[in-house]
């Protein structure tokens, strides 16, 4: 498989700093990795949160000898241990700092091996597929309106989506946080796109725009500015980061 991207991270206009830290990997034996980390906003080292997670998933990827893990059992575990690592890390350095006891951060990983997609998702961070068959959101936010929805499937007509507190997570990496990993995989045909946005960029841009945008006869670094500008037009009040891969025969 042939795979290109392209990636931007933005301050946004409201933010004094960025939270956000992202990662895009590739290997000698033909693995690549994305990931978006969104520190939380209101916690205190939301950006230390975040910058540790993608530094120490940076770390594991390149001591790993990809060509032992064969299985979807076997790279489900490698995900899982090493999100798990993350999160004990951040217990320890709590431990040393108490300010960043409160500390946590989302995260999306997309890992392409074995000509399959591997798929983390923690927090309401994305995973978007857009291809001939248009564009598909990937991942669930793990907020309450969807631990609500899914409870309770008969009584979407009670919510009021426009209610900020229904965006309030139920999952989130750090030291004291309700911890919930979501790993899967899946087949794809090529070419595709694999879309990893923070919420600072999908929140603000309906799917028709993010569909709008990818479907343009640009550059992928053009198709990633869009998608950040097009999203601070719409008034983002966030942090906004963006991977876009082209996954080709």
């Amino acid at each position: 498989m042939n795979i290109i991207a392209s990636y931007k991270t933005d301050t946004g206009t409201f933010r004094k700093n960025n939270q956000d830290s992202l990662l895009f990997l590739k290997n000698k034996t033909g693995q690549v990795l994305a990931v978006v980390c969104d520190g939380l906003g209101g916690h205190s080292c939301g950006d230390i949160a975040s910058s540790m997670a993608v530094s120490l998933l940076k770390e594991f990827f390149n001591e790993t000898k990809w060509l032992r893990l064969q299985t979807d059992e076997q790279v489900h575990q490698w995900l899982n241990t090493s999100v798990l690592k993350i999160q004990s890390a951040m217990n320890q350095y709590s431990l040393n700092n108490e300010e960043a006891n409160d500390m946590g951060t989302t995260m999306v990983i997309t890992l392409i091996t074995n000509r399959k997609a591997y798929l983390v998702n923690i927090g309401d961070s994305r995973i978007y597929l857009f291809n001939n068959q248009g564009l598909k959101q990937l991942t669930s936010d793990h907020n309450i309106l969807n631990l609500y929805l899914k409870n309770n499937p008969k009584q979407v007509a009670d919510v009021d989506v426009n209610q900020t507190y229904w965006k309030a997570l139920t999952s989130a990496l750090g030291p004291i946080k309700n911890l919930t990993i979501d790993i899967f995989d899946l087949s794809f045909e090529t070419p595709s796109y694999f879309l990893l946005t923070s919420d600072g960029v999908h929140d603000f841009l309906e799917e028709t725009e993010i569909t709008h945008i990818l479907e343009k006869n640009n550059s992928l670094k053009a198709k990633v500015k869009m998608l950040i500008k097009q999203a601070i037009n719409n008034v983002s009040t966030d942090n906004l980061s963006a991977i876009l891969m082209l996954v080709k025969d």
